[in-house]
């Protein structure tokens, strides 16, 4: 049985530590991109772009040697983690993993974890979206942003009028 895993969450000022650790899963991936995706991409090389880590952990919690409720407790307290999106850190005993998110979760009560339960937590690395591209910042010419309203026409004796009053004589 591997050792045991702690999950850091920050926003709770607390951390979980799952004593029944029955398997830990680090998954990290490559997404190989295809021509279109590559010609709208910047996180690339080569055509291809690290898609996020993974850590699937396997789990068995249960009263005994702890205090009465507390795979209750670990079983609510995963399914609030889940639910409220908080950030957290995974460490295991290969690595720590931050900025992680429990994207799914599982729970089995059967005949074999009376006192307890076993399941599958998924923890999937958080990549915050790039911002969005900005177009024509240093542009030198002007951009047409819409319209202010229908167009006049003014004839040269007006203009002339609306001119000498802004102070600009021609």
């Amino acid at each position: 049985m591997p050792s045991s895993v702690s999950v850091r969450v920050p926003a709770y000022g607390y951390t979980y530590t799952f004593s029944g650790v029955l398997s830990v899963k680090h998954a990290f991936s490559l997404k190989i991109l295809t021509d279109a995706e590559s010609a709208a991409g910047t996180d690339y090389v080569n055509g291809a772009r690290n898609q996020p880590d993974r850590v699937t952990l396997r789990v068995a919690e249960s009263d005994v040697g702890n205090r009465a409720g507390w795979a209750d407790r670990m079983l609510q307290a995963m399914e609030s983690l889940k639910r409220a999106r908080a950030l957290c850190s995974v460490v295991t005993s290969a690595r720590t993993y931050t900025n992680m998110l429990l994207s799914e979760f599982t729970a089995e009560l059967d005949e074999t974890s009376q006192s307890g339960w076993q399941g599958t937590l998924v923890f999937t690395q958080y990549v915050p979206p790039a911002p969005a591209a900005r177009v024509n910042d240093n542009a030198s010419s002007a951009v047409h942003t819409g319209s202010a309203g229908p167009a006049r026409t003014v004839s040269g004796v007006s203009l002339a009028q609306l001119l000498q009053r802004a102070g600009i004589n021609l």
